[in-house]
């Protein structure tokens, strides 16, 4: 390279030829090395662009899917979800939120208002929650903010369950707890009674040994009536609030049906005063008619079909002919070709009507003014816990009840509680 100082005083056509063509050559080579690390440097930036392009269009598609996946999440929700900016300008709804209200009505932040969710105070920057009712509905509404990046409020998410089944399941909680105590109550109340009761009916008997004019022997006809409908009564409370256990037995089935037909014979004779007494009739096989259970719970619940026959029969109105009985009960008992003992209860009387026939064994359903609705619910439960069932039916113009027992329990096969 020569110095510019000598180039300045030489002229230019005093510089050699071979000298001017080594200069342009090592300006090119250097030209050319430049343009290379251009390119080079070119190339690598368009690959990290295109890196940077794919990790971003990966991040999108991410973003899409997670934004899919939570848009069908909170679609899915059986609560309303609704987003609100701070001035109250709705954001985003669900679908379940039409149950509850339109975001986008005045009403809505009005709603919110009464309520104490809207407007959010500056201090609240916790979760809210609040219980209130409405379109006849019971509904918890929860309020919570949205931060930005820098911690500041950008929105509110709220949500709207509807809570009417959790408070109504309360509300029978809180039911069932009363009737609990009432039933414990009533318990004992029936407890305390027996013992009157049963001292009653002793001296009753001693009354009746001892004789006495017809007039006393009536007189005693109605105190047993008497004592046997309380008995009954009280027997309906105790079986209901407590589980009896049951003590099993070899039980005769045609005696029980003919015990029966004697107490009802006398509580008809009783009840009936100046009109014509039921027709009442035992239809029971020859020999025992033996089979397993509790005798005592057997009994009252017979005994409940049977008083529930009589008070059918005894609404009819008087027959014309005074001689007619046309009032009858058919009480029966007969063994199965399985072996099963069946009794059946007749009655001719007012019947069942066809509407109400699927509830008449739920517990406290009567159709009659002083009836408590617990007699054919235990008879289904006293049924049930001998392995057993309880039917009715109409037989040409008769109400019939069937009880059906298993005449043999498997072995081992214990007696459990009554059903409640």
């Amino acid at each position: 390279m020569m110095d510019p100082e000598h180039s300045r005083s030489v002229p230019p056509g005093s510089v050699p030829l071979e000298e001017r063509e080594e200069v342009l050559r090592q300006a090119f080579l250097s030209f050319q090395s430049a343009s290379e690390s251009l390119v080079s440097s070119y190339s690598a930036l368009e690959r990290r662009i295109a890196e940077l392009s794919e990790d971003l269009t990966q991040t999108n598609r991410a973003l899409d899917r997670q934004g899919s996946f939570l848009e069908a999440i909170l679609e899915s929700l059986s609560a309303g979800v609704v987003v609100l900016l701070p001035g109250g300008v709705p954001l985003y709804r669900n679908p379940a939120m039409d149950a509850f209200g339109d975001p986008h009505s005045p009403a809505f932040l009005s709603l919110l208002s009464e309520k104490g969710l809207w407007p959010p105070s500056k201090e609240s920057l916790r979760e809210v929650s609040v219980a209130f009712d409405h379109g006849g509905r019971s509904w918890v509404a929860v309020r919570r903010p949205v931060k930005g990046p820098e911690g500041q409020e950008i929105g509110y998410v709220f949500v709207f369950s509807d809570a009417t089944r959790l408070k109504e399941m309360e509300e029978e909680v809180s039911r069932d707890r009363r009737l609990r105590a009432m039933g414990e109550m009533i318990a004992q109340i029936a407890h305390e009674l027996r013992s009157p009761l049963g001292s009653l009916e002793l001296f009753r008997s001693l009354l009746e040994r001892e004789g006495g004019s017809p007039q006393g022997q009536e007189y005693l006809g109605h105190m047993a009536t008497s004592i046997a409908s309380m008995d009954r009564l009280v027997g309906n409370l105790l079986y209901h609030t407590r589980t009896p256990s049951l003590e099993e037995e070899e039980v005769d089935g045609r005696e029980l049906v003919l015990r029966l037909s004697r107490d009802l014979s006398r509580m008809a004779a009783s009840s009936s005063r100046e009109r014509t007494p039921p027709d009442i009739r035992a239809l029971v096989p020859d020999s025992p008619l033996l089979l397993s259970g509790d005798g005592d719970l057997l009994y009252h619940a017979l005994f409940n079909l049977a008083t529930n026959a009589l008070e059918a029969v005894m609404a009819l109105p008087e027959s014309s002919k005074k001689e007619e009985v046309f009032r009858r009960i058919r009480l029966e008992c007969a063994q199965g070709l399985a072996g099963e003992v069946s009794f059946r209860v007749f009655d001719n009387g007012t019947g069942i009507a066809n509407e109400i026939a699927e509830r008449i064994f739920d517990p406290f359903f009567t159709t009659r003014a002083k009836g408590t609705g617990l007699g054919l619910s235990i008879v289904h439960n006293i049924a049930v816990a001998h392995g057993g069932d309880i039917r009715y039916a109409r037989e040409d113009g008769w109400t019939v009840f069937v009880l059906t027992l298993p005449v043999v329990r498997p072995p081992g096969d214990r007696f459990g509680g009554v059903r409640r």
